[in-house]
């Protein structure tokens, strides 16, 4: 069973100070359906001890709060770090990155990408528009449609990173590295009910199941 690290979104508690970590409950119903064990990462945590102590395959960046360069908060701020420390680990060690949402732009922006704030992206729904030097080529053009839940988009990217799909406008919706072994995504597979066959089709691939 393939073990695949994955990140929390950080809630603050309006009735009394709490900083919490949640995760969609759709999650675990994903990984199940992929026969992937989800290692958790507590963000107060060192996540290094995870992966010194479990064999770890892969690493998933979820969705959920904004980039703190986009809407500045400590929630934000904080997460970006950590992230940004697990990013730069898996990268160092040759770990698989899967990037959803939120999870695509924390990777575009360690790499030096920006954003622009976008309209209209909130619970529809797109055809993906997949470039032919993808990696992920043929998966990517069994999706028929993806959802779509986000507010900024990525506004330019550097060299390093590959545009792997666009919706009918041209916005990007897919991205990859071109030497390191990072995928990301702008649409959320988790809430699919019931879960799309290609999409879960793309995340083993990507795992090489």
């Amino acid at each position: 069973m393939m073990k695949i690290a994955i990140t929390q979104r950080l809630m603050l508690n309006d009735s009394y100070y709490e900083l919490r970590e949640t995760l969609d409950t759709r999650w675990g119903l994903l990984f199940d359906k992929l026969n992937f064990l989800p290692i958790v990462l507590p963000i107060e945590y060192d996540f290094k001890k995870y992966f010194e102590n479990i064999e770890i395959d892969g690493i998933l960046l979820t969705g959920g709060n904004d980039l703190n360069s986009l809407s500045q908060s400590k929630e934000s701020e904080q997460r970006d770090t950590f992230e940004k420390k697990l990013i730069e680990y898996g990268i160092t060690n040759s770990i698989p990155i899967f990037g959803v949402c939120r999870g695509m732009q924390i990777l575009a922006e360690y790499f030096g990408s920006n954003f622009e704030k976008v309209n209209n992206q909130i619970g529809i729904k797109h055809h993906l528009k997949v470039n032919e030097k993808s990696k992920y080529f043929d998966v990517l053009q069994q999706l028929k449609e993806v959802n779509s839940f986000h507010n900024y988009a990525i506004n330019n990217l550097p060299v390093e990173l590959l545009v792997s799909a666009t919706d009918e406008r041209g916005m990007i919706k897919a991205i990859e590295h071109s030497k390191y072994k990072i995928f990301a995504q702008m649409w959320h597979s988790e809430r699919e009910n019931p879960f799309e066959e290609a999409e879960l089709v793309l995340i083993k691939e990507f795992f090489n199941v």
